[in-house]
């Protein structure tokens, strides 16, 4: 039995529970801040207390619902019904009176009673949407932000005041503390620290973040002008500075909106102050070169408006003076902002040992290999000269080392295409200090850095091919390396992926071919030969030039030669490489990876054989033979389809007379070896994939082996669940249909295509109404039910329409179609 009471001798409402006859139920006999005062002393008691009233409650409602006779069942539903009322009005009161501590500076409350305060209303907020409401209309965001700016030195109270107004508005709420606070540092550092953690949590969670807040352009401006305030303190500089940094990188076109607000300047203000507080202001620097990090990036105008500035200066005393992580993140920044040159005068202004050398190297090492505005490429020359005297006072082996041999190597990567052997002595000693960094006498990490920087130099510029020649002798031994001290770095994939790969660029096929003929039994150096076949292949892919049809095997072929020629590939090494590909194959059947790069590779060397050579019967045997072995090995059979698609599309894109004869004869092959069932197998085992390109592959490879009507009953056979599979189809289709017109000459085969792309279509758009309606969204548009929530059901029905559009389009174009 439930009922209320109040008393004149205290401010706040209370209410009691008497003692009655059921002991489950008890009765209210004390205040509720009295009861939370006493709580401090027994805790558990009272939470144990609670739990077992809230329980009754709970039964007493749901027996309110279930009972079946009266009059007991309304009796007990209008008992519960008053309860409820009883319960809420008192929890109202009590909402009111945490609230009161608003007026009057707190009424005299001491700090910690009203940090009290507001973690009881932030509890009760997150757990009761009821609660937030009540707290909202008792005008609770103003109150808690009196309270804040009534405490500025309570850092606690300070948290849990901007955490409970986003419990109770969300970011706006955070936006209005920011703007009612403008008077306060410590409350808009608040909300500001709280606007940072909540962007890295969801950014870590791999949501959206603050990258989809329509707030973001008011923080932005909102936290310049506190980064920009008169005599702003430490605090509020970090807090700021850390917050715009997340809002910039996850859409870096805001550092527009900052720098337009004074950013830059108060960015500066913010590394200078940080440099002023000796080592203590080392996390507002990290926060000051992360957030111009986030400015600069890939924006050239920010960069020069920093310049302007003066963030040189800055930027190189901040490298001098603070050392471990500061310095790393000063020494990237200021690479950002003012190149290799700048990042090198600090280092050649710290003493040797200094944590400036190093953290300049790991910078440098970074920034010679990204794309940098051609301003910055414009010092690479004084750069290289710089670098060529550290490197000849450093050892070959050490952490140090391989960072000053990458930074070397970037460095000449991009001079080389610009310089020939020979015209400058830095170039050319440069040259030799990473020839002879790959010998014996290094380390196995600077001999990577060596051999990776010689291979793009290679690849970049091939007059400098011959020079790299006497590089050979020490990746060849690297290659052969089994009993060194190291053979444990020699022989990790990466690296030997890339000896082949240099010297393959440096020398041609016959270098790693050769390789593979002495090391055959080793399947790891099998399959990185491969790989490095397949990424010389990949990186220099032609685009022949067009013709007319009677000419169009000769251009290709002409092409073909040139570009084989410029990457370093003898064509007349091509029939070699692909029976060295189809021998590791063979001998080393069960290795999934090799099986996986060696169809690869078979696919593109094909491509680059004389439009009139018939695929290779070796190739065909390899590919069919690694399906067979790894029927359901998903990497296996996805490069063994795009292996045999490759052996039936056109050499050079151009469907000619020469090209139908060689797909004839693959075709036939193929046939002969029921290549269709295995297909089908293929398209009914990964329909679920996310993958499209298997299904792609192998729909393309069944409708040229079994006709395009075995690609129709494989859609016609599939469900709304396939998706992954009809797009892949629909797609298949209109490539079968662009490429080869006289598989759809028939009016009866266009007609069914047409057909198959409507009845899909259809079931496409219904899911999407549905995946709309399942999240309470309206449909305006064909193809954007659910889009909105992000959903992958809904990009993929969007896609299935955009594919069977472009289908139906062709189909319409073509003499049968339209008929």
């Amino acid at each position: 039995r439930v009922c209320a009471a109040s008393s004149a001798t205290h401010q706040t409402p209370r209410a009691t529970f008497a003692r009655a006859a059921p002991p489950a139920m008890g009765v209210l006999q004390r205040n509720a801040l009295d009861i939370a005062v006493d709580a401090r002393t027994r805790g558990a008691d009272t939470a144990a207390a609670a739990a077992d009233i809230l329980a009754a409650v709970g039964a007493l409602a749901e027996c309110s619902s279930q009972l079946e006779h009266e009059p007991l069942k309304g009796a007990v539903s209008g008992a519960t019904a008053q309860l409820f009322a009883h319960i809420e009005g008192r929890c109202r009161e009590f909402v009111a009176a945490l609230l009161l501590m608003g007026t009057c500076n707190g009424g005299g409350e001491s700090d910690d009673l009203a940090y009290d305060k507001l973690w009881t209303l932030r509890l009760m907020g997150n757990r009761s949407e009821v609660t937030r409401r009540w707290i909202i209309e008792a005008n609770g965001l103003r109150v808690i932000s009196q309270v804040m700016i009534a405490r500025p030195g309570h850092s606690k109270l300070q948290k849990e005041g901007a955490w409970l107004v986003y419990v109770l508005a969300g970011i706006d709420g955070l936006v209005e503390l920011l703007q009612y606070g403008r008077a306060c540092p410590a409350v808009q550092e608040a909300a500001a620290w709280a606007i940072y953690e909540l962007a890295l949590k969801q950014r870590e969670r791999g949501q959206a973040g603050a990258a989809e807040w329509t707030q973001a352009e008011s923080i932005i401006a909102l936290l310049s002008q506190a980064l920009n305030s008169p005599n702003a303190e430490f605090g509020i500089l970090w807090a700021c500075s850390s917050a715009l940094r997340l809002l910039v990188e996850s859409m870096p076109c805001r550092g527009n909106l900052f720098v337009a607000n004074g950013g830059a300047e108060a960015a500066l203000v913010a590394l200078r102050a940080g440099q002023s507080a000796g080592p203590d202001g080392s996390p507002l620097i990290v926060a000051g070169m992360q957030l111009i990090t986030a400015l600069v990036d890939g924006n050239a105008a920010v960069a020069q408006k920093l310049r302007s500035l003066g963030a040189l200066d800055v930027l190189v005393a901040c490298g001098l003076r603070l050392p471990g992580k500061v310095t790393d993140e000063t020494m990237w920044t200021l690479g950002q902002v003012g190149g290799i040159l700048a990042v090198l005068q600090v280092m050649n202004s710290a003493p040797a040992d200094s944590e400036a050398v190093g953290s300049g190297l790991r910078a440098i090492a970074k920034l010679a290999w990204l794309p940098l505005e051609e301003g910055l490429q414009q010092q690479f020359p004084q750069a290289a000269e710089a670098l060529v005297n550290l490197t000849r006072r450093m050892e070959t082996s050490g952490v140090m080392s391989e960072k000053t041999y990458q930074a070397l190597g970037g460095v000449l990567h991009v001079l080389a295409p610009r310089i020939v052997p020979g015209a400058w002595t830095v170039m050319d000693d440069g040259v030799s200090m990473l020839i002879e960094a790959v010998g014996p006498g290094s380390d196995a990490s600077v001999a990577q850095a060596a051999v990776a920087s010689i291979g793009h130099i290679a690849a970049l510029a091939p007059l400098w091919r011959t020079p790299l020649q006497r590089a050979l002798g020490g990746i060849g031994q690297r290659m052969r390396l089994t009993d060194h001290s190291e053979v444990e770095i020699a022989r990790s994939a990466k690296h030997q992926k890339n000896l082949f790969w240099a010297s393959a660029v440096i020398a041609g096929l016959p270098v790693v071919l050769e390789e593979m003929r002495t090391q055959a039994n080793s399947p790891q150096v099998q399959d990185a030969a491969i790989s490095a076949i397949v990424d010389i292949l990949e990186d220099h892919t032609d685009s022949p030039a067009c013709g007319s049809d009677a000419d169009a095997g000769s251009r290709f072929e002409q092409n073909a030669c040139a570009s084989t020629r410029l990457m370093g590939i003898d064509p007349k090494d091509l029939p070699n490489a692909i029976s060295s590909v189809a021998s590791a194959m063979r001998g080393h059947g069960m290795h999934e990876e090799l099986q996986w790069s060696g169809c690869h590779a078979l696919g593109l060397l094909h491509q680059h054989l004389p439009v009139t050579s018939e695929v290779p019967p070796e190739a065909l045997e390899c590919v069919l033979a690694a399906l067979k072995r790894h029927p359901n090995r998903y990497k296996v059979c996805s490069g063994a389809a795009a292996a045999l698609r490759s052996f039936l599309e056109p050499r050079g894109g151009r469907n000619t007379a020469a090209a139908s004869a060689v797909l004839a004869q693959a075709v036939a092959v193929l046939r002969s070896r029921e290549i269709a069932v295995t297909l089908r197998r293929l398209t009914n085992d990964f329909c679920a994939s996310t993958d499209k390109a298997l299904l792609e592959d192998a729909l393309y490879v069944l409708g040229l082996v079994d006709g395009v009507q075995s690609v129709l009953q494989v859609l016609r056979s599939s469900d709304s669940s396939c998706a992954g599979l009809r797009s892949a189809g629909l797609k298949t289709l209109f490539e079968l249909a662009r490429a080869f017109p006289d598989l759809v000459s028939a009016p009866t085969v266009a007609r069914e295509m047409h057909a198959v792309a409507g009845a899909i279509a259809q079931e496409a758009t219904a899911a999407d109404i549905a995946a709309a309606a399942a999240i309470g969204l309206p449909r305006a548009q064909p193809g954007c039910g659910a889009i909105g929530a992000g959903s992958e059901a809904s990009e993929e029905c969007v896609e299935i329409l955009r594919r069977a559009e472009l289908l139906r389009g062709l189909l319409a174009a073509c003499p049968a179609g339209a008929g």
